[in-house]
């Protein structure tokens, strides 16, 4: 999510034809043969990172980052300025807010995941959000520098608001003895059909502090479900790691077959990215092993969001297209999506899709602009996808 072009000074992107998998950025993309039908712009948020579902569908809630919406201080989190607004969607796939701050009082809330088992304390459908804390400022535009400040975290709370307990992230957590250092941008979650929680560390900030936190430019996490319910509590229990040095990985998601997929950021977010904007796959084992796959897709510049849509997996790209990428799983090779309208997304983050009752799928796709002031003036954007998205055919045949 970090570090849309105007967030940090952009790093070059060099096409890497030396490295494993398929580099795509020297050419641009061919469109989707389908297109998406754009139904609404809604303009009512402040920096919207992600958008979620709740497990009945009923409605979207959406994380507002709240930065600090002043360019002339830099890119910064304000601390407790973030909150959730929750929106009902309506029969015809447009959405109608409900509760434009459900919860408040957050730092940073960025991705968002749905729990699909019940524990002890947290029921099925409970909303799990991260919350980032680097780089980290007061309302006032005062940068915080003391490292001891800093409390990340993830947060679930109920489709009501109620908050139900917390996951710490930050020096001395389980987290942070699973990965050797405490997670600084806390920028997406996901969950597997098991209960399992899948969360990313894009790994960037730590140098605003003083001393500096040491990152090792992120990681993703995978939080076993038996661990949950121990973590919330402080107690010790069994999380998981795989580091990805210098990459910046932003986006994650469990495919339809369970594989865990998750993607990188990192040139935008000025880390030396190797894949420089990769597709990566793993499985449950790479993650207890410590082991980090090639990527499958590379050379795309920087992704942000990422879900599926049926099998066809879609990521957001920040910094050529700032478009939504569309990769089929039968292909392997992603592709641009299109409109039925001429449309411009500014900065699309975490997305998030829904198979609706005829077949369609609504994709909400969060626009963070993140040095704009909180005005409530971002939008957010609803596409509806046709039934057969993901019967991939060749948009040249």
């Amino acid at each position: 999510m970090l570090n849309k072009p105007i967030a940090f000074s952009l790093v070059a992107a060099a096409v890497a034809a030396a490295c494993t998998g398929s580099a795509y950025a020297a050419e641009p993309l061919e469109p989707y043969a389908h297109k998406g039908k754009v139904i609404q712009r809604l303009t009512a948020f402040d920096n919207p990172e992600a958008a979620i579902f709740s497990a009945d569908g009923n409605y979207v809630f959406i994380s507002n980052a709240a930065e600090l919406g002043m360019p002339d201080k830099g890119f910064h989190f304000v601390r407790g300025a973030g909150y959730i607004s929750k929106l009902a969607v309506q029969p015809d796939g447009t959405l109608q807010m409900v509760d434009e701050k459900l919860l408040s009082g957050l730092t940073a809330p960025l991705g968002m995941a749905v729990s699909t088992v019940a524990t002890q304390k947290f029921p099925k459908g409970t909303i799990f959000v991260g919350e980032a804390w680097a780089p980290l400022a007061e309302a006032d535009g005062s940068a915080v520098s003391d490292p001891q400040s800093i409390d990340p975290k993830i947060i679930a709370f109920s489709p009501e608001g109620q908050i139900l307990g917390a996951i710490k992230m930050g020096e001395g957590s389980a987290a942070h003895k699973a990965s050797g250092v405490v997670a600084t941008l806390n920028n997406a979650l996901a969950f597997d059909k098991a209960g399992n929680l899948y969360s990313i560390d894009t790994g960037i900030g730590g140098g605003t502090f003083k001393p500096a936190i040491a990152t090792n430019g992120g990681g993703a996490y995978m939080f076993p479900v038996e661990s949950l319910d121990a973590l919330a509590d402080g107690r010790e229990a069994a999380v998981y790691y795989i580091a990805t040095p210098n990459s910046g990985p932003d986006g994650i998601e469990v495919g339809p077959d369970g594989i865990i997929h998750f993607n990188t950021v990192g040139v935008v977010a000025g880390l030396k990215d190797p894949a420089e904007g990769g597709m990566y796959r793993a499985r449950i084992e790479d993650f207890k092993s410590g082991n980090l796959p090639k990527p499958f897709v590379q050379g795309l510049g920087a992704l942000d969001g990422l879900t599926f849509a049926g099998t066809a997996r879609l990521d957001t790209e920040i910094k050529n297209t700032g478009s939504v990428v569309v990769t089929p799983f039968w292909s392997g090779e992603p592709y641009q999506l299109t409109y039925d309208q001429d449309i411009k997304f500014a900065g699309p983050a975490d997305i998030a899709t829904y198979k609706m009752d005829d077949g369609s799928y609504l994709l909400v796709v969060p626009e963070l602009a993140p040095t704009s002031p909180n005005n409530k003036d971002n939008p957010v954007t609803v596409i509806r996808l046709p039934a057969d998205f993901d019967r991939f055919t060749s948009a040249q045949q």
